[in-house]
Protein backbone atom coordinates (compact mmCIF):
# COMPACT_ATOMS: atom_id res chain seq x y z
CA UNK A 1 0.00 0.00 0.00
CA UNK A 2 3.12 2.50 0.52
CA UNK A 3 4.07 1.75 -3.05
CA UNK A 4 1.01 3.19 -4.18
CA UNK A 5 0.12 5.79 -1.58
CA UNK A 6 2.38 7.69 1.33
CA UNK A 7 0.99 10.23 2.70
CA UNK A 8 4.02 11.73 3.88
CA UNK A 9 5.65 11.18 0.46
CA UNK A 10 2.53 13.08 -1.28
CA UNK A 11 3.30 16.01 1.37
CA UNK A 12 6.31 16.25 -0.05
CA UNK A 13 5.33 16.16 -3.67
CA UNK A 14 3.44 19.13 -2.75
CA UNK A 15 6.27 20.98 -0.75
CA UNK A 16 8.52 20.80 -3.68
CA UNK A 17 5.72 21.01 -6.67
CA UNK A 18 4.58 24.70 -4.50
CA UNK A 19 8.10 25.69 -4.28
CA UNK A 20 9.12 25.30 -8.06
CA UNK A 21 6.01 26.99 -9.38
CA UNK A 22 5.56 29.86 -6.74
CA UNK A 23 6.32 32.55 -9.27
CA UNK A 24 4.50 30.88 -11.96
CA UNK A 25 0.94 30.29 -10.01
CA UNK A 26 1.80 34.11 -8.67
CA UNK A 27 1.99 35.44 -12.10
CA UNK A 28 -1.12 33.29 -13.21
CA UNK A 29 -2.97 35.38 -9.99
CA UNK A 30 -2.44 38.92 -11.49
CA UNK A 31 -3.16 37.96 -14.69
CA UNK A 32 -6.76 36.64 -13.56
CA UNK A 33 -7.09 39.91 -10.91
CA UNK A 34 -6.58 41.78 -14.49
CA UNK A 35 -9.05 39.86 -16.77
CA UNK A 36 -11.41 40.20 -13.92
CA UNK A 37 -11.54 43.95 -13.90
CA UNK A 38 -11.27 44.08 -17.14
CA UNK A 39 -14.53 42.00 -17.75
CA UNK A 40 -16.12 44.20 -15.50
CA UNK A 41 -15.64 47.08 -16.50
CA UNK A 42 -16.37 45.91 -20.55
CA UNK A 43 -19.70 44.45 -19.04
CA UNK A 44 -20.74 47.40 -16.74
CA UNK A 45 -19.89 49.88 -19.44
CA UNK A 46 -21.28 48.37 -22.03
CA UNK A 47 -25.04 48.95 -20.28
CA UNK A 48 -26.59 51.95 -20.65
CA UNK A 49 -28.84 51.75 -17.16
CA UNK A 50 -26.57 52.89 -14.08
CA UNK A 51 -27.13 49.42 -12.34
CA UNK A 52 -25.27 46.10 -11.75
CA UNK A 53 -27.35 43.27 -12.15
CA UNK A 54 -26.25 39.71 -11.41
CA UNK A 55 -26.78 38.71 -14.29
CA UNK A 56 -24.00 41.01 -15.11
CA UNK A 57 -21.83 39.43 -12.23
CA UNK A 58 -22.51 36.00 -13.09
CA UNK A 59 -21.07 35.97 -16.47
CA UNK A 60 -18.29 37.93 -15.65
CA UNK A 61 -17.85 34.88 -13.28
CA UNK A 62 -18.03 32.13 -15.68
CA UNK A 63 -16.08 34.13 -18.49
CA UNK A 64 -13.31 34.89 -16.03
CA UNK A 65 -12.97 31.79 -12.95
CA UNK A 66 -14.63 29.07 -15.70
CA UNK A 67 -12.52 30.07 -18.33
CA UNK A 68 -9.33 30.17 -15.89
CA UNK A 69 -10.13 26.39 -14.86
CA UNK A 70 -10.10 25.00 -18.38
CA UNK A 71 -6.32 26.76 -19.01
CA UNK A 72 -5.38 25.86 -15.71
CA UNK A 73 -6.43 22.28 -15.74
CA UNK A 74 -5.45 21.92 -19.53
CA UNK A 75 -1.86 22.06 -18.85
CA UNK A 76 -2.13 20.86 -15.29
CA UNK A 77 -0.29 17.50 -16.56
CA UNK A 78 1.75 18.90 -19.46
CA UNK A 79 5.33 18.63 -17.94
CA UNK A 80 4.70 14.66 -18.57
CA UNK A 81 4.46 15.65 -21.94
CA UNK A 82 8.10 17.50 -22.56
CA UNK A 83 10.79 15.81 -23.33
CA UNK A 84 13.58 16.80 -20.48
CA UNK A 85 10.71 17.97 -18.31
CA UNK A 86 8.58 14.88 -18.63
CA UNK A 87 11.80 12.56 -18.09
CA UNK A 88 12.45 14.37 -14.74
CA UNK A 89 8.93 14.38 -13.68
CA UNK A 90 8.32 10.56 -14.73
CA UNK A 91 11.21 9.75 -11.98
CA UNK A 92 10.38 11.44 -8.87
CA UNK A 93 10.02 9.15 -6.30
CA UNK A 94 6.33 9.36 -6.49
CA UNK A 95 3.83 6.95 -7.39
CA UNK A 96 1.32 7.61 -10.29
CA UNK A 97 -1.66 8.09 -8.16
CA UNK A 98 0.38 10.73 -6.19
CA UNK A 99 1.31 12.67 -9.17
CA UNK A 100 -1.81 12.51 -10.41
CA UNK A 101 -3.67 13.39 -6.94
CA UNK A 102 -1.16 16.16 -7.18
CA UNK A 103 -2.48 17.71 -10.13
CA UNK A 104 -5.84 17.06 -9.63
CA UNK A 105 -5.82 18.70 -6.32
CA UNK A 106 -3.71 22.04 -7.34
CA UNK A 107 -6.41 22.13 -10.89
CA UNK A 108 -9.57 21.95 -8.64
CA UNK A 109 -9.15 22.51 -5.03
CA UNK A 110 -6.35 24.80 -5.18
CA UNK A 111 -7.56 26.97 -8.21
CA UNK A 112 -11.18 27.28 -7.47
CA UNK A 113 -9.90 28.46 -3.74
CA UNK A 114 -8.01 30.92 -4.91
CA UNK A 115 -9.89 31.75 -8.41
CA UNK A 116 -12.62 32.28 -5.68
CA UNK A 117 -11.05 33.85 -3.26
CA UNK A 118 -9.49 36.54 -6.28
CA UNK A 119 -12.66 36.97 -8.04
CA UNK A 120 -14.71 38.14 -5.07
CA UNK A 121 -11.98 41.17 -3.56
CA UNK A 122 -12.32 42.58 -6.87
CA UNK A 123 -15.59 42.00 -7.33
CA UNK A 124 -15.94 44.15 -3.94
CA UNK A 125 -13.55 46.67 -5.22
CA UNK A 126 -14.98 47.04 -8.84
CA UNK A 127 -18.21 47.60 -7.10
CA UNK A 128 -17.37 49.87 -4.24
CA UNK A 129 -15.88 51.96 -7.31
CA UNK A 130 -19.36 51.99 -9.26
CA UNK A 131 -21.50 52.33 -5.70
CA UNK A 132 -19.50 55.59 -4.90
CA UNK A 133 -20.54 56.67 -8.63
CA UNK A 134 -24.49 55.95 -7.64
CA UNK A 135 -24.32 52.70 -9.53
CA UNK A 136 -27.48 50.49 -8.13
CA UNK A 137 -25.65 47.29 -6.95
CA UNK A 138 -27.40 44.02 -6.94
CA UNK A 139 -26.51 41.00 -4.63
CA UNK A 140 -24.42 38.48 -6.32
CA UNK A 141 -26.65 35.21 -5.45
CA UNK A 142 -30.04 37.04 -5.61
CA UNK A 143 -32.94 35.47 -8.14
CA UNK A 144 -30.00 33.66 -10.37
CA UNK A 145 -28.23 31.27 -8.53
CA UNK A 146 -31.58 30.37 -5.99
CA UNK A 147 -34.17 29.76 -8.85
CA UNK A 148 -34.73 26.32 -10.03
CA UNK A 149 -34.52 25.30 -13.83
CA UNK A 150 -36.74 22.52 -14.53
CA UNK A 151 -36.28 21.01 -10.60
CA UNK A 152 -32.60 21.67 -10.34
CA UNK A 153 -30.88 24.79 -8.84
CA UNK A 154 -28.88 26.77 -11.38
CA UNK A 155 -26.30 26.80 -8.56
CA UNK A 156 -26.07 22.93 -9.01
CA UNK A 157 -25.96 22.85 -12.58
CA UNK A 158 -23.37 25.17 -12.60
CA UNK A 159 -21.27 23.52 -10.18
CA UNK A 160 -21.78 20.46 -12.58
CA UNK A 161 -20.96 21.44 -15.78
CA UNK A 162 -17.81 23.41 -13.58
CA UNK A 163 -16.28 20.00 -12.76
CA UNK A 164 -17.28 18.48 -16.10
CA UNK A 165 -14.93 21.32 -17.39
CA UNK A 166 -12.35 20.40 -15.08
CA UNK A 167 -11.87 16.78 -16.00
CA UNK A 168 -12.29 17.16 -19.62
CA UNK A 169 -9.49 19.85 -19.45
CA UNK A 170 -7.46 17.33 -17.17
CA UNK A 171 -7.78 14.54 -19.49
CA UNK A 172 -6.70 16.76 -22.84
CA UNK A 173 -3.81 17.77 -21.05
CA UNK A 174 -2.40 14.47 -21.10
CA UNK A 175 -3.61 13.62 -24.47
CA UNK A 176 -2.37 16.24 -26.27
CA UNK A 177 1.75 16.81 -26.01
CA UNK A 178 1.59 20.25 -27.95
CA UNK A 179 -1.29 23.03 -27.48
CA UNK A 180 -3.13 21.06 -25.16
CA UNK A 181 -5.72 24.14 -24.20
CA UNK A 182 -6.33 25.17 -27.71
CA UNK A 183 -7.15 20.96 -29.11
CA UNK A 184 -9.01 20.69 -26.17
CA UNK A 185 -11.04 23.20 -26.31
CA UNK A 186 -11.92 22.22 -29.98
CA UNK A 187 -12.65 19.20 -28.86
CA UNK A 188 -15.02 20.04 -26.13
CA UNK A 189 -16.37 22.29 -29.06
CA UNK A 190 -16.97 19.44 -31.19
CA UNK A 191 -18.48 17.50 -28.76
CA UNK A 192 -20.72 19.74 -27.54
CA UNK A 193 -21.80 19.87 -31.35
CA UNK A 194 -22.17 16.90 -32.19
CA UNK A 195 -24.18 15.86 -28.94
CA UNK A 196 -26.16 18.39 -29.63
CA UNK A 197 -27.24 17.63 -33.32
CA UNK A 198 -27.87 13.97 -31.91
CA UNK A 199 -29.71 14.73 -28.79
CA UNK A 200 -32.23 17.38 -30.95
CA UNK A 201 -32.24 14.41 -34.05
CA UNK A 202 -33.28 11.94 -30.69
CA UNK A 203 -36.10 14.06 -29.64
CA UNK A 204 -37.32 15.09 -32.84
CA UNK A 205 -37.89 11.14 -33.77
CA UNK A 206 -39.35 10.27 -30.47
CA UNK A 207 -41.95 13.34 -30.56
CA UNK A 208 -44.22 14.32 -33.24
CA UNK A 209 -45.46 17.65 -31.22
CA UNK A 210 -43.44 21.00 -30.73
CA UNK A 211 -40.70 20.81 -28.55
CA UNK A 212 -40.78 24.06 -26.23
CA UNK A 213 -37.78 23.05 -24.32
CA UNK A 214 -35.59 20.28 -23.95
CA UNK A 215 -32.64 20.58 -21.80
CA UNK A 216 -29.47 19.40 -22.91
CA UNK A 217 -28.84 17.55 -19.25
CA UNK A 218 -29.24 14.05 -19.86
CA UNK A 219 -32.96 12.70 -18.36
CA UNK A 220 -34.34 16.24 -17.37
CA UNK A 221 -37.88 16.95 -18.55
CA UNK A 222 -38.79 17.72 -21.87
CA UNK A 223 -41.41 20.16 -22.32
CA UNK A 224 -44.46 19.67 -25.66
CA UNK A 225 -46.95 21.46 -26.66
CA UNK A 226 -49.85 19.91 -29.12
CA UNK A 227 -52.96 21.80 -29.98
CA UNK A 228 -52.65 24.78 -27.78
CA UNK A 229 -51.93 22.18 -25.08
CA UNK A 230 -48.44 21.66 -22.82
CA UNK A 231 -47.39 18.75 -21.72
CA UNK A 232 -44.09 17.70 -19.68
CA UNK A 233 -42.51 14.60 -20.27
CA UNK A 234 -40.03 13.13 -17.53
CA UNK A 235 -38.91 9.80 -16.04
CA UNK A 236 -39.44 8.74 -12.65
CA UNK A 237 -36.37 10.10 -11.00
CA UNK A 238 -35.17 12.06 -13.08
CA UNK A 239 -32.69 13.89 -10.94
CA UNK A 240 -30.99 11.20 -9.53
CA UNK A 241 -30.31 9.45 -12.72
CA UNK A 242 -28.81 13.21 -14.22
CA UNK A 243 -26.84 13.32 -11.30
CA UNK A 244 -25.77 9.57 -11.11
CA UNK A 245 -24.94 10.32 -15.05
CA UNK A 246 -22.76 13.15 -14.32
CA UNK A 247 -20.82 11.28 -11.84
CA UNK A 248 -20.29 8.02 -13.87
CA UNK A 249 -19.13 10.63 -16.60
CA UNK A 250 -16.75 12.60 -14.48
CA UNK A 251 -15.33 10.49 -13.06
CA UNK A 252 -14.56 8.17 -16.44
CA UNK A 253 -12.61 11.18 -17.48
CA UNK A 254 -10.17 11.28 -14.46
CA UNK A 255 -10.02 7.58 -14.48
CA UNK A 256 -8.94 7.59 -18.10
CA UNK A 257 -6.63 10.79 -17.17
CA UNK A 258 -4.87 8.63 -14.35
CA UNK A 259 -4.10 5.44 -16.79
CA UNK A 260 -2.94 8.06 -19.40
CA UNK A 261 -0.58 9.31 -16.74
CA UNK A 262 0.41 5.96 -15.73
CA UNK A 263 1.13 5.08 -19.48
CA UNK A 264 3.53 7.81 -19.48
CA UNK A 265 5.59 5.92 -16.80
CA UNK A 266 5.30 2.48 -18.03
Amino acid sequence: MNNVFSLHRFLLLIRAHFRKNFRAYTVSCLVLIGVIIGLFLLVIGSNRAERVDAGNQLLVYVLAVYGGLFIFSATALQPYQRVREGLFQLILPASGLEKFLLAWMFSLIGYTLCANVIFFLVRYGVLQYYASNGYEIADFFEDRLSQREDGVSVAVMLIMLYIFIHAFALLGSIVFRKLAVIKTALMLLLVAVAYWLLNGLLFRTIFTQEITHASLIPFMPVFLTDDGANYRVAISGWQYAAFIFAGVLIGILWIAAYHKLREKEA
